[in-house]
Parts: structure tokens; sequence; C-alpha cells
């Protein structure tokens, strides 16, 4: 199983059009993922490619259109420029030999507005010799001289993304960091029902029999079927269940079983859980005709009693008492008119990575709107927040 996106180094490409942004990317992947063309505006869409890279390990790359598109089309495909920017962790500018405008200028700009490292490669140099004006523009910056075309630079590339990679800010990836280990015994709960994808375990179960396994502790995996009997025969150190089941799970382990949820642990890795805490709060305080938005980030034909579209938002009109307004969005998408809404339902994030999650949890701040999390918002309506969460305070 390769590594998922979610938890892949993001490293967006940009730059004007006909630079040789694809063209970069096809020489950083050592494939044709990206179409080559010497018509300006041949990327419409951002295309994303995932690579391994010696030094950087496993990320993803994103060739986006060009900041200087013209058109209606055209400021449509900027838009979606600049919302990849916001959700990378490295940014690769290209530019052209000796050619350094505005465009370059504006995009140094947001990069540091947003923090986002980046590397200059300053492409084509194979084509005519780099003038003295352009390198006192570009001397500022770390920038690398290379040629889609020849090659020219790759192995500085590399070198030059994987040493930026290691100056970021890393987090914790564990799941389990500060509440497991060594030779502890996890007990993880995963029902067998109509979401359930078939002959598969879902990606944060799969995650976390890994980092249990690396943190060298023992894992045992059982459906909600007899969660008493399985706890008394395993007699596990913690106890890990979907949010569909947490309070029969609750209900039925042992009354001094340590105990949270898969969407909890998400939302500790990928968020801040003591916002999320603090925001679900909200629920307590809704009003008829609040409009409740449920963000689920990543995209699958709902079902019969789905738990965004219809579980939910039973427990949360039902918990408020009040007649509530729900809207949903999937992937990628997250709408700008945040400030509509009286409270955010996001899901764990297991499909986006920590700089999308941080940035989606900024922008409901900046609008001043609550965000919560499915297994936080589930426990809270079923009684069991602070039994699911206990484990976190200690």
């Amino acid at each position: 199983m390769s590594t998922p996106k979610s938890m892949r180094i993001a490293v967006g490409i940009f730059g004007r059009r006909n630079v040789g942004k694809s063209s970069i990317m096809n020489m950083l992947s050592n494939q044709s993922a990206s179409i080559v063309s010497d018509v300006a505006g041949t990327t419409t869409d951002t295309v994303q490619k995932s690579i391994e890279i010696h030094g950087l390990g496993a990320a993803t790359l994103f060739d986006t259109a060009g900041v200087d598109d013209a058109g209606e089309l055209g400021e449509k495909r900027i838009l979606k420029t600049n919302e990849t920017i916001e959700n990378i962790d490295i940014a690769v500018l290209v530019v052209e030999n000796n050619e350094f405008s505005k465009f370059e200028s504006e995009l140094i700009d947001k990069f540091k507005s947003l923090n986002k490292p980046f590397l200059l490669l300053v492409n084509k140099c194979d084509l005519k010799e780099t003038k003295g004006e352009f390198l006192n523009l570009i001397n500022p910056f770390k920038f690398i001289k290379t040629s889609a075309k020849t090659k020219l630079g790759l192995e500085l590339i590399y070198e030059g993304l994987a040493e930026i990679s290691k100056q970021i800010s890393k987090d914790s990836d564990d799941l389990f960091s500060g509440i497991l280990n060594p030779g502890d015994i996890v007990l993880l709960i995963t029902p067998i029902d109509d979401e359930a994808p078939k002959g598969r375990l879902i990606l944060p179960q799969v995650q976390a029999i890994r980092q249990i396994l690396d943190g060298k502790a023992y894992v045992c995996v059982s459906s909600d079927a007899d969660v008493s009997k399985t706890a008394q025969m395993f007699k596990p150190n913690l106890i890990v269940c979907d949010s569909q089941c947490v309070l029969q799970v609750v209900k039925t382990a042992p009354k001094d079983a340590k105990i949270t949820t898969f969407s909890i642990l998400m939302s500790r890795l990928k968020g801040d859980l003591n916002e999320f805490i603090k925001g679900c709060k909200q629920a307590t305080s809704l009003k008829d005709n609040d409009k409740i938005l449920i963000a689920e980030a990543c995209t699958h034909n709902a079902k019969d009693g789905d738990i965004a579209r219809v579980k939910i938002p039973k427990m949360l009109s039902k918990f408020s008492g009040k007649k509530l307004e729900f809207s949903y969005t999937n992937g990628r998408d997250y709408p700008a008119n945040l400030d509509e809404f009286a409270l955010i339902v996001h899901c764990g994030g297991c499909m986006i990575n920590k700089t999308m999650m941080k940035n989606r949890m900024q922008k409901a701040s900046q609008a001043v709107v609550p965000i919560t999390n499915y297994g936080i918002i589930i426990s809270l309506c079923q009684g069991v927040l602070d039994r699911v969460t206990e484990i976190f305070r200690k």
C-alpha cells in the first residue's frame, strides 16, 4: 500500500504561463504527468502526481495554471492556483531565464504572507546566458539554474526540496503520541455495516494498526458484536472505536477502560483537539434556523444512514431541540461564505494533509465560526465526550 496523499509532503509548482512548469513537473516525477505545449495556458486545472524523493520522502507534486492567465476562465484558474498555495507545504516558483516581473514578486509576497517556504527555479538556462541584472533581482532568494529539457540541476532541486522539508516544523505524525507505550495492548473496534468498504479497512484503521506496531505495542481488531467479551479476553490498555458505535462501546466496555474514537485521534493529529472540543460547545446554544456546515474531505456516494448527511444532522437536531438548516461540502471544496454558518462540523480529515486542515480551521477562526469534528460532536450528543477525551487530559 502506497503512502496516502494526506501523509505526503505537498509541493506546489507555480509561475507564469509557458515558463515550463509542466516540464519541471515531468522532470521531477520522471513521467509525463502534465501535458507540455508551446501554447500558453495549456495547464487549465491543477495536475497532481505522487512521487518519492530521496531525502524528502513521499511527496505529491501539484502543477498549477499560470498566474498571468487571462479572461473569465483564466481568473477562475488563478483562484484555483491561489487555493493550492494555501494548502501546500513547499512552493516551487518557476521563472524563465532573465524574466522577472510583478507576477513573480506577487507570488513571493504571497508565499511569505502564508509562511510557505519556496525554492526558485530559473528554467531554460540552456538557451541563453543569464544576465547580471536578472541575477541581482533573484540573489536575495535561494535559486537553482535548471533546464527541464536537459535536466540541468535536477539533483540540486531534489537536494533543495529535501533541505527545505527538514526546516519545516514537524508535528508528530503518530496518532498515539503520548498515550501509548511499548507493550501496551490496543483494541480496535471496527463495525462491519453498510458503510464499511467491501474487503478492506478504512484509512484511519489501517493507519492506526501500522502506528501501533511501529510503537512496539500489540493490536487486536474486532467488530462491535461483543465488545465486553472481547475486552475481557484481551484486557486492552486502550480501546479505539468508530464514532458510530461509541455509545455502545462506552456502555459495554469495562468501567476503567480508556476509550476514544478514530475520528478524535484524527482530529488531534490533523488539527487542534482543544479547539474542536471548544467548538462543539456551540451545539448547546444553537437557535432555530441556524445554518450548519458539514464538511467531508473525501468524496463518495452517500448511502442510507450516511454519517454526514443523515446521522449527524439527526443527532444534532435532537440534541439542540432546534430546527436547523444543513449544508454539505465534499473533497477539496470549502465555501468562502463561512460567516453564514453557526457551526462547522468537519470529518476527521484522513484524506487531507495537516496544512489543509489547519488552513480550514484558520478560515473558520477568521470568520468567527466555531468548528468541531464528527467524532467530537457525536460523542457530545450521546453524552460520552468527557469519557472519550479523558485520556488526552492526563
